[in-house]
C-alpha cells in the first residue's frame, strides 16, 4: 500500500508540473476547446471553432496549436489532469470521513451533483478522454491516474467499512461510479443525488456483506 501511495502522489505531482506548463495565454485556448468538445465531440473541434469559442484571432490559435491533432491531444490531456488534481483533492478532504462510509458516500455524491451542474461539458470531455485512450495508448497514463485516484480513496473507505477485499471492492465501486456519472450526463435525472446517495450506499453494504459471508 505504502508503494502504491508514493507511486501515485508522484505521478500526480508530475502532472501539477505539466498543467503549470499551460500558460495564461493557452489555458482559455484549452478550456474553450473543452467545451467545444462537451458539445459536438471531438469533431466539433476547428482552429476556427476555437478561435470563436474564446474571441481570439485564428492566428493566436494556430500560433499555439499548429494542427487540430495538437489541439485535441493537449485539451484532452489538460481535462484529465485537472481532473485528477480536484480529485485527489477530494480524497485528502473525505479522508476524516473515512471512518464514517455513509459520510463519505454523501460528500462524495454532493460534490458529484455540483460538479454535474455546473461543468458538465468538461465532464463529458473526460469521458471523450477515455474513448480517446481506447484508441490511443498517448493518453492512457493520464486516464489511468484518473483511475487510481479514484480507486485510492474508495479502497480508504472500504477498508476502514470493514472490506475483506478492499482493493477488489474499490474498482467495483469505481466502476460503478464512472457509469452512474456516465448515465446522469446522457439522461440526466432531477433525483439524481438521492438516488446515487441510494444505490452507492446499496452497493456497498452488499460489497461488505459478501466479505462477511465468504
Amino acid at each position: 500500500m505504502f508503494c502504491e501511495v508514493v507511486k501515485g502522489e508522484a505521478a500526480v505531482d508530475n502532472m501539477d508540473r505539466m498543467e503549470s506548463e499551460v500558460s495564461d495565454r493557452e489555458r482559455p485556448v484549452m478550456e474553450a476547446t473543452l467545451r467545444l468538445i462537451g458539445r459536438g465531440g471531438l469533431k466539433g473541434v476547428t482552429h476556427r471553432a476555437v478561435a470563436a469559442e474564446t474571441g481570439l484571432s485564428l492566428g493566436a490559435i494556430t500560433h499555439y496549436f499548429g494542427t487540430r491533432d495538437l489541439l485535441v491531444e493537449a485539451a484532452l490531456k489538460f481535462a484529465l489532469m485537472r481532473e485528477v488534481k480536484r480529485l485527489r483533492a477530494l480524497a485528502l478532504s473525505l479522508q476524516s470521513d473515512a471512518l464514517d462510509v455513509e459520510a463519505w458516500i454523501d460528500a462524495l455524491v454532493g460534490w458529484y451533483t455540483k460538479e454535474l451542474a455546473s461543468d458538465a461539458e468538461i465532464h463529458t470531455a473526460c469521458y471523450e478522454a477515455f474513448l480517446a485512450a481506447a484508441r490511443d495508448d498517448r493518453y492512457r497514463p493520464i486516464v489511468a491516474e484518473w483511475y487510481e485516484t479514484w480507486r485510492r480513496s474508495a479502497e480508504l473507505a472500504l477498508t476502514a467499512a470493514g472490506s475483506g477485499s478492499p482493493r477488489l471492492h474499490a474498482e467495483i465501486f469505481v466502476s460503478a461510479l464512472v457509469g452512474i456519472v456516465l448515465q446522469q450526463l446522457a439522461a440526466p435525472r432531477r433525483k439524481f443525488g438521492a438516488e446515487t446517495r441510494a444505490a452507492l450506499s446499496e452497493l456497498v453494504r452488499g460489497l461488505i456483506g459478501s466479505s462477511g459471508r465468504t
